[in-house]
Parts: structure tokens; sequence; C-alpha cells
């Protein structure tokens, strides 16, 4: 008859033991130390499996005598048996053979498919699959997030038939296996997958950044080795020569520590030794294989022995890890990974704060410390971070998560991208440092009344914040405890930046849960693998090598910023003002640094707080870029395929920004107004998206009702928010463009618009003028377009004026343009004549023109064709978004204050206009409603009232020279 295999775990456990005893003495259960703890027993079955007998547990230094008088108290039928790396019987079912174990044996991985009364962690608002024996499956709770929960994005999980099997391979997880590649369907067209300013034209790190000087510790930074410090290639920073220990609330207890004591019993009594002397003792002995490792950690965590069944972990090493795998791992890696840990008090000298709620602090490792204490992390030595009672609002650390429970495929990937991570560090110390923040911003924020104005945005349906966001502030959507399931189970955004970046879960030691006014900033963590898929269809790919260069520090010039979106339940609630304002702080705070501007990378990120935590992506996307553009930075934005998101965000961006018209405090009431007359009004999820609403609101396309008649409703806003004085002109929609070779010298410009019509965007997309999507716009009532343009819907385009052309109206509009700008320019030569035919902002120049003339009567709106030179890099801008009132004056001078200056004649702007490669200068012709005039000065920030005493007139809409 073979041996029980209950019994085969009890022996190989306690030959374990006896190879590395030097004493004999048992673990008892003290009173105080141990409080609601149970005595641990060992219950073994015969073959049967019927009759049970139980020995008490030796401890973590065994060889002493039993006590056989403690068998009288114990319940053989409230004892639970220990699996043997299958599963753990318990009372009522038959050992013999169970379910559990039968799946086991099958060489594909076991499904999450709940037993029947089992749970399964997913309530009934999850839309996770759970698929079958042989396939992937995920679970994700959509309930309030606790420590292991993770931002889960909307995606349906995809399901796979493949087994795990590994080719052979001389290295450690080395082997190239099939995966299943989660990549962005390839573009047909051969069109760009991305829209707005170029990424080359985006601020990243090393080039924005001043250069740092030694690194030195202060009260708000702690560095964990000696400083001044300079960081140099092949040599680790130094640790502090002699170790310090505090053993509070405001300090990481250290499994080294004297104050981590642990109760043994010998035959003279009780005896209080310290934890660490049994830690290195167990880690000093000879790990050879997987019953060995789970009897090292069972040895100094008796009282997790039967909660911790080691089940994953048993599966890693002997089902899914090829056996070369294995026994090179356990041959090498692992006692390479024995000795870091028992670096401890040597690599960790000073203490180590806890970054705490309601402070902003900063602490900076040494990677090779990081190592160390992820290397403790694995074996699970931190003291009381599993006792949830006492550290209930951080994160767990040690991987004990990890290890047990049903094993199921994310978690062999988890655990091959940990293993490599540790395969790496131990065949080569890291010599660089990680600096993690914590980000408190205590001051509250008036956004209703923020004048601030959007800035660039690069918007794409391809490419990943990790892989395409290098030198920019990359965006994690984190949980408000750090990393998330990324320990247990989940594995999306947030884990799967974790996993490929292992030292950021180091953050977890250290970081209590986010307030709804902080953010945590990790600078500098490496990226060691590489991986495809997500969710359910994430796979390991194998090893990354990080090239990214380093700062003086010695961090890589790659920094994440964790921010934690709120979980809604209900569709509508989002929209809610405080809700609104919640994730607009949130974001602010990850995004703000106390620096000049010009020092500041542009944010990488994509739908933050989406998919199971039930945010709407169009209204996150332009949150974000509202918290983007206050903390003075331009946005790179992934929609992960979303091809009609990215259209939808690159439109209305260019909207918002084309017509100048809305500040940060301007969106916030017109998301109220949303939430209004949108979200109250539907039973669901309204047809009609906050994009489509600020579209639809002032292009006059919404139903004729007492909220919004046409243009009223724009006029209605404008009012309320005080800025209806603001616009004067619409820009150059009704404008040609001229290429001329030729310089002359002129006087300054005689008139200046007020216009601020335009975006602070550098780039344009292509080098050729193009027709933009947009879809969404509509001629409103009264706004026809002008009956001598080219046949267009929407968009914009470029058309070339003939002086030949066969049409008689094309003929007579070159040559008017023509005469006219040859008056003050007589020497220089035509090159080209183009007509610039932009809808959207046609329609915005004739609103505004009807507006005018029902102040100021028909016909006395003092509509003129100016003249605006410029620079060749921003003509195809001008030609998509209009003017830009913010770069004027930038080389000139603004002479009689801020706004867009034109010239009554051609000759004037020739001094502003800019020769191109060519040889050739460009003017732009444009259609400007000037209005009442005054003389301007430099001091203006906007035209003055036309009676100081009775604001309610209204103001002056330009300003002149004389």
């Amino acid at each position: 008859m073979s041996e029980p295999p209950l019994k085969k775990k009890r022996r190989t456990i306690l030959d374990f033991y006896q190879r590395i005893s030097r004493t004999k003495c048992e673990v008892v259960k003290d009173k105080v130390d141990l409080k609601g703890t149970q005595e641990a027993h060992m219950a073994t079955s015969n073959s049967s499996g019927n009759a049970l007998t139980s020995q008490k547990l030796p401890g973590s230094i065994p060889g002493s005598e039993i006590d056989k008088n403690d068998n009288k108290n114990l319940d053989p039928q409230k004892t639970k048996l220990l699996r043997d790396g299958k599963c753990a019987p318990v009372e009522g079912k038959d050992h013999t053979k169970s379910t559990q174990e039968a799946n086991m044996a099958n060489k594909n991985l076991p499904g999450s498919t709940p037993e029947s009364g089992e749970s399964n962690n997913v309530n009934e608002n999850s839309d996770s699959k759970q698929t079958k024996l042989g396939k992937a499956a995920s679970s994700t709770d959509k309930s309030s997030p606790g420590p292991d929960d993770g931002d889960i994005c909307e995606q349906e999980s995809e399901d796979w038939e493949e087994t795990l099997d590994s080719q052979s391979s001389d290295n450690f997880l080395s082997s190239s296996r099939a995966i299943p590649i989660k990549k962005p369907t390839p573009r047909k067209d051969g069109s760009q997958a991305w829209k707005g300013i170029p990424v080359k034209g985006l601020k990243k790190m090393p080039d924005c950044e001043e250069k740092l000087g030694p690194l030195k510790g202060s009260e708000s930074h702690v560095v964990l080795f000696q400083t001044p410090y300079e960081y140099k290639e092949q040599s680790p920073p130094k640790p502090y020569a002699h170790y310090k220990d505090k053993w509070d609330h405001y300090h990481v207890r250290m499994p080294c520590s004297d104050q981590n004591e642990f109760p043994v019993q010998e035959k003279h009594g009780k005896k209080i030794v310290r934890r660490w002397d049994i830690i290195t003792r167990a880690l000093s002995g000879d790990i050879k294989d997987i019953n060995d490792l789970e009897a090292a950690i069972i040895s100094y965590s008796h009282r997790y022995f039967e909660k911790w069944d080691f089940q994953t972990l048993h599966y890693f090493f002997t089902k899914d890890l090829e056996e070369q795998e294995c026994r090179e791992f356990f041959s090498k890696t692992m006692k390479k990974m024995q000795k870091l840990a028992q670096k401890l008090p040597h690599l960790c000298s000073h203490p180590i704060p806890l970054l705490k709620k309601g402070q902003s602090k900063s602490v900076t490792f040494s990677q090779q410390q990081i190592a160390c204490l992820l290397a403790n992390a694995f074996f699970c030595t931190f003291p009381q971070r599993n006792a949830k009672q006492r550290f209930s609002e951080f994160p767990s650390i040690n991987f004990s998560s990890l290890f047990t429970g049903k094993p199921d495929s994310v978690k062999m990937e988890k655990l091959r991208c940990i293993l490599h991570y540790f395969t790496r560090v131990c065949e080569k110390t890291p010599c660089g440092t990680v600096t993690i923040t914590r980000m408190h911003k205590s001051e509250s924020h008036n956004w209703d009344e923020m004048n601030t104005h959007l800035l660039g945005l690069h918007v794409s349906s391809e490419g990943t914040i990790e892989d395409d966001g290098e030198g920019m502030l990359q965006v994690d959507f984190a949980n408000k405890f750090l990393g998330g399931g990324v320990l247990s189970h989940g594995c999306v955004q947030e884990e799967i930046r974790f996993l490929i970046c292992p030292e950021m879960i180091i953050s977890r030691l250290i970081t209590e849960e986010l307030a709804p006014n902080e953010a945590l900033v990790m600078r500098g963590c490496e990226r060691f693998s590489d991986y495809d898929g997500y969710s359910s269809t994430f796979k390991w790919k194998g090893s990354y090598t990080d090239k990214t260069s380093r700062d003086n520090w010695g961090r890589i010039y790659c920094e994440v910023v964790a921010i934690d979106a709120l979980v809604f339940r209900s569709y509508k609630s989002q929209f809610n003002r405080d809700f609104v304002l919640r994730e607009l702080s949130k974001a602010y705070c990850g995004f703000f640094r106390r620096m000049p501007q010009e020092h500041l990378p542009a944010v990488c990120t994509g739908n933050w707080g989406c998919g199971a935590f039930g945010g709407d992506r169009r209204l996150k996307a332009l949150i974000q870029l509202m918290a983007a553009a206050h903390a003075r930075r331009d946005v790179c934005y992934f929609t992960y395929d979303d091809e009609k998101l990215r259209d939808d965000f690159y439109k209305i961006h260019s909207y918002l920004t084309t017509t100048n018209r809305f500040s940060i405090g301007d969106l916030v009431k017109i998301i109220e107004e949303y939430r209004k007359n949108i979200i109250l009004k539907s039973q669901g999820k309204p047809e009609m998206n906050i994009f489509e609403f600020i579209l639809r609101i002032f292009d006059g396309s919404l139903e004729n009702t007492d909220e919004y008649s046409h243009s009223s409703y724009e006029m209605r806003f404008l009012k309320e928010s005080g800025r209806e004085s603001s616009f004067s002109s619409r820009g150059a929609t009704g404008g040609v463009t001229l290429n001329v070779n030729w310089e002359s010298e002129s006087n300054t410009a005689s008139l200046k618009s007020t216009s601020k019509s335009s975006t602070s965007r550098q780039y344009s997309q292509e080098t050729q003028i193009q027709k933009l999507d947009m879809s969404t716009a509509k001629s409103p009532k009264g706004l026809a377009l002008p009956s001598h343009w080219a046949p267009i819907e929407t968009g914009v385009v470029s058309v070339l004026l003939d002086p030949n052309d066969r049409k008689q109206t094309i003929r007579d509009e070159y040559a008017k343009v023509a005469k006219h700008f040859e008056k003050s320019m007589t020497n220089a030569e035509i090159k080209s004549i183009k007509r610039i035919q932009n809808v959207l902002l046609w329609q915005h120049y004739a609103l505004r023109k009807k507006e005018m003339e029902g102040k100021s009567g028909v016909g006395n709106v003092n509509e003129m064709h100016l003249y605006h030179g410029t620079i060749p890099d921003t003509v195809e801008l001008i030609c998509e978004e209009n003017f830009d009132f913010r770069n004027a004056g930038s080389r000139k001078g603004a002479l009689y204050g801020q706004g867009t200056y034109f010239a009554l004649e051609a000759k004037i702007s020739d001094s502003y206009a800019h020769i191109d490669g060519n040889n050739h200068k460009f003017m732009f012709v444009a259609q400007v409603l000037v209005g009442k005039i005054c003389l301007g000065i430099a001091e203006y920030k906007k035209p003055p009232y036309l009676d100081e005493g009775n604001k309610k007139k209204g103001s002056y809409d330009t300003c002149v020279n004389d």
C-alpha cells in the first residue's frame, strides 16, 4: 500500500526541519503575541480516507517530544486535512479522489468556473466570463475596491485553448512559447492611427529636465543609503554601515528587527526568540524543491499552516514549468535569492518610513535594496502584514496570496514575470535608484472660476502607455491600494505594469491607501519583462532589456503616477458635480509639479477609471485633459483600438481650442448643464454623449426647446460666464493663402483684432492641408455656407484658384485678391492663391456676425478683409484651427494689447511673414468682424468697456493704433 499523501508531505517537512535544526524546541500558542491564532495540528488519513488521527505540528525548530496530552482536546471531526499539492479534504467529502485532484492531474490549466457552493469573488455587477477547464478565466469585483482589486478596463475576455507546455531550453524561463498576441488591428487604408500633435512635438524627459545636483536627504525626502550620492554605472549605492531599527507606526516593521519575536517551547519551558534567527536558519537550508520551499516558509509562519495551501506554487513548479526549468531555478536562482534575502539588515540598515495619509514625502531606494526587500516578500517574512486588522489600510506585501488558492493561467504568468525578475537581479546586481513620492494636495480649487485653456493633444488608437510613452509622465490606472490584484487575482493595466516592472511592488510595502486628494509617483523603476495579451489572455513574453537613460541620481527616466478613480455602480452618478470635481482634483494632484512649464513632460494616459470601475470614456478623457492643462502639460492619449473615441476626442479638442471660447471653468459648467438637461432626463445611458452635447449646443443642431433654441444657448452660456465681450472675430474661414517670393521693410501693424480663436499647438499633423473628419458639424438654420465655395459638407479643404480657370467666378476671385495685394506689394510675384474652406470656423463666424448684427443692426458690424503675415510652420494650423492670439506679438511685441494682429495693407504684414526653404512667404487675407474700435495700449488683456460706469453696455471689439 502506497504512503498516504498527507503523511508523505509531513515527512518531507520534518526532513527539512531536521536539516536546519540546531536545538530542540517546539512552537506553542502565546495568548498575547499570537492572539486569535489556533494551535497548529497535523491531520493524517489512512489509505481509505476514513480514520483520522492528529498530532501536534512541530514548530520551526523541530525534534522535541510531542505533547501527547494535547491530542485529547482535538475534535477530529472539525480538523481540516492539508492537501498534498492538490486540495484540502474537508469534513463530509470523500478524500480518496477529489475533483480538484483530478483537475490538477490534467495538463491543461484548471479554469475558474466555481464549484457548487464555492465563492468566485464576483458580484452581480461583474461581466467577467467564467470558462471551463483548459481555458483562461478572470474574476473581477466591481464592488468597492479592496487591497487586491484592480482597475479593470472594459474589454471582453478572449477564450483560448492551448496548453502551457514549454519547449526545452537551457535557460530558466527563456523558452519560446505559442501565445495569443493582443495587437491593434492593422490599418488597411494606410491612414495614420494618430491625430493631433506628433509624438516628437511633445515634451519628454530627459530633454526637458533640469540637471540634478548630488542626491541629498531632507525632512521630506528620506534616502536609504549614504549621501551625497551621484550615479556610477557599475557601483550600487552604499548602505549605511550600522543597522538602525524603528518598530513603530511610522516605519516598516522589518523582519530582522529585535522586536520581531517568536515564541517557542523547550523542554524546560517557553522561550521567546528572534524570528529573524528562525528565518535565517530556514533560508540557510538546502531548498531543492517546492516542498522544501513550503516547509521553509511555514517554519516561521506556523499560524498560517492550514490557511496557506500553496496550491498555485505547487502547480507552477510541478505542472507549468518544464522539469529542466524547475531544476535550474532551484539549483541556481533559489540559492541566490536565499542569500539576497538574508542580507536585509546589511543592505537596508536605515529605518524605512511609511508613506502615510496627509503628507507629501519621498523615499529613495537603491535597486539592490528593493531586490532584497522583494526577496523577503517572496519568502513571506514581513511581520504582521498578513494580519488585516493591523495593516488594514495597507496593501499586502508578502507573496503568500499569490502562492495559495486555485491555480489559473494568469497566476502562472505572474509567477513567470516575478521569477524572471529575480533571475535577472541575482545574475547581475542593478546599480540604479528608485524614488517613490506620495503627493498630497491640501488646498482646494475653485474649478468654476479657472480661466486656463486646454493645451496640446496627441491621440492614437494604437500603442500603449508603457511601450510608447517613453520620457512622459505615464499614468497608472491605480487602485487606492497600490498594485491592485498584482499578488492575487486580476491582471489589467495596473497589475500588468507592476509585473513587467516588479520594483513597483515595493510601493505596497510603504504606501497607505490613497486619499481623494493624493497620488503616488514612482520614478526610476526598470522594466524587466515583455508581455502580450490582457486580463485572462495575459502572457509573459520574455526578457526585456530597458535601455532608457538615467539621471544623475541613477533613476531611469521613467516616471509613473498612480491615480485611483472612483467606482461608479450607476452610470449617471459620475456626472454629479462633487464626483467630477473629485476626479479633476485627483488627476491634477498626480499631474502637478512645482517647477517651470518648460521642464514638464507631457502626460501619457488613456481610459482611466473605465471598464469595471464604470467610468464614461469621454468624460474621463475630458477630465484628464482639463487637469493636465491646469498642471501646464500637453496630453498623449491612447484609446486602445477605439478609433471612434480617437476621432471624437480629437474633434472636440480641436473645437474647444480652435474657437478658444472655453476655459476649464467653462467646461465644468458645461458638464453640469449636460447632467441637468441630458443625464437626469434620460431613463438609462443617454444616446447623446458629452462630446456630442458640446458640439450640438454651439452648432445649433439641438432640438428647438426652451433650453436649447438654436443659437440662444451659446449666448446664454457666455453671458452667464461673463465672457461675451471677449469675442469679436471668428477667424479666417473666408480667407485665402498667398505664396510670395518677395521681402520688404514695413511699418508696424495698424489694426488689431481681439479674436481669441485658436490653440497653442505648434505642430501640424501632415505637410499638406488635409480634410478633417467633422461628421457632426451641421449648418445651423440661417447659417448657409458661401455660395461660391466648392462643394463641401464638413471639414476643411484648400481650393487652388487658377487665373486661367474656365469658370469666370474663379478667375474673378483670383483677380480681386491679386489686385488688392499688389497695391502695396508691387514687386512681389504671386505663386499661388488658395481659398480655405473650413465649415466649422465659418459657422462660428456666421453665428458671431448674427449676434453682433442683433446688437448693432445689419450692416453695422464693420466687416473687413485684412492681412496677416505668419511663419511657414503655422500656415496649416491656422487653416485648420484659426488664428491664435497667444502667439501674437511674440516677435514684434503686443503693442496694443493681447489679440491677433491684422493689417489694412499687405506690405505691413509682409514684415511678419518669414520665408520657407523655397524662398516663399505666406500671407492670409482674412474676413474679420472688426466691430466697435478704440485706441489700444500694451497693458490691455481685452478691449475696455464702452462705458466704465455702465458695464452692461458691453465692451469694444477691436483695438487700433490710431
